[in-house]
């Protein structure tokens, strides 16, 4: 993920292990649908400024936790968080859709990194009841990214280039692969969509919504999701179930396919393909590749065509720029603009929408 996700962005589930029964008390094999970590109420916040409050400096990376008593939450730094940074959280806070605020006020903490090794955006982290006190959902943005002055196209662009390894010459002279044209930079807009997609990964994991079947990992301390859609919107529309279905996990690194594979022929993408054949400065591939997520109504970017898991986190980040925004983002590909409103009411990109909806992603209810 875009943790980005990174996570993806890398955006972030846990990875799976064993641990000893003994080591924590929880339910194993549960049967009925979870219970969601996003509990509580929200105080009156209008201007976000109780929201940005709450932020906190940490180093922490999820993806090096154990389980069981090898494991250690997220914690805080003493150092205390730069006033424009609870400025831009708090501007995030206030233009998010109501269904996303409902979520952002109730997470067990926000956390601002300033490391950049984990991927291009931050993390976000459903603790899980194999790792105590299990009731934790935490997210975490990157700090140059509360700094940066990007637009959603440039932001796309970015990801493009951290996905598959491409690199400007230098001097002004930029790599020969297609890009995405926007309108003026709208900040506060683009850095709410990298929290969107890091949301969207720990929603996943908290609705357990990629785990219909009952050999995920996940399922031995969650039970079934609410709603089955993923199986039929995200997997059966667009990628190979019996290939997913094989390679389950709780944890998704930003740019790992985790050898999944795109069901349609017309759709195909395997990263590591494209990321060798820019390594040897054939970009063509790379534009080609580009292209092919605006022909095909299928997949709203490049990083959603990474694997299934990606896939439903940036659909809940173009979801929630689409409803922050009265127009939508604003973007051109080859001279041609792209409507992206319209663009999520097409046949299979709406049909993920509806799946979010049914899993109760967008709505204001905890």
């Amino acid at each position: 993920m875009k943790s980005s996700a990174l996570f993806p962005f890398i955006l972030l589930i846990a990875a799976g292990c064993t641990v000893q029964a003994a080591e924590v008390s929880y339910q194993n094999d549960p049967t009925q649908p979870p219970v969601s970590h996003f509990r509580g109420t929200c105080e009156i916040d209008s201007d976000g400024t109780k929201f940005a409050a709450r932020a906190c400096y940490t180093t922490y990376y999820p993806g090096d936790q154990g389980f069981g008593n090898e494991y250690s939450p997220p914690v805080c730094m003493k150092k205390p968080l730069r006033k424009r940074e609870k400025e831009v959280l708090a501007k995030i806070y206030s233009r998010a859709p109501d269904y996303l605020q409902a979520k952002l006020c109730r997470l067990t903490q926000l956390f601002v990194t300033q490391s950049k090794w984990w991927g291009p955006v931050g993390w976000g982290f459903w603790e899980g009841p194999d790792r105590p006190p299990g009731t934790g959902v935490y997210l975490a943005i990157a700090s140059r990214e509360l700094r940066s002055k990007k637009s959603i196209a440039e932001l796309e662009n970015e990801t493009v280039n951290q996905l598959l390894g491409i690199r400007d010459a230098g001097g002004g002279r930029r790599a020969p692969v297609t890009r995405l044209q926007g309108e003026d930079a709208d900040p506060v807009l683009t850095i709410l969509s990298e929290v969107a997609h890091e949301m969207g990964h720990v929603l996943l994991a908290d609705a357990n919504a990629d785990g219909e079947d009952a050999a995920h990992p996940r399922r031995r301390v969650s039970g079934p999701p609410r709603s089955a859609c993923f199986e039929d919107a995200f997997l059966g529309t667009s990628w190979n179930a019996e290939i997913f279905h094989k390679n389950m996990r709780r944890w998704a690194d930003f740019g790992f396919q985790n050898n999944n594979v795109q069901k349609n022929p017309d759709s195909a993408f395997n990263v590591e393909g494209v990321r060798a054949a820019v390594r040897t400065r054939n970009f063509g591939v790379a534009s080609d590749a580009i292209r092919n997520v605006y022909r095909n109504n299928e997949f709203v970017s490049l990083q959603a065509k990474v694997a299934p898991e990606e896939d439903l986190a940036e659909m809940y980040r173009y979801k929630v720029l689409v409803d922050a925004s009265p127009r939508g983002p604003v973007l051109r590909l080859d001279g041609k603009s792209i409507d992206v409103q319209s663009w999520l009411k097409s046949d299979i990109l709406a049909k993920k929408v509806q799946c979010l909806r049914d899993l109760g992603f967008l709505t204001a209810q905890p």
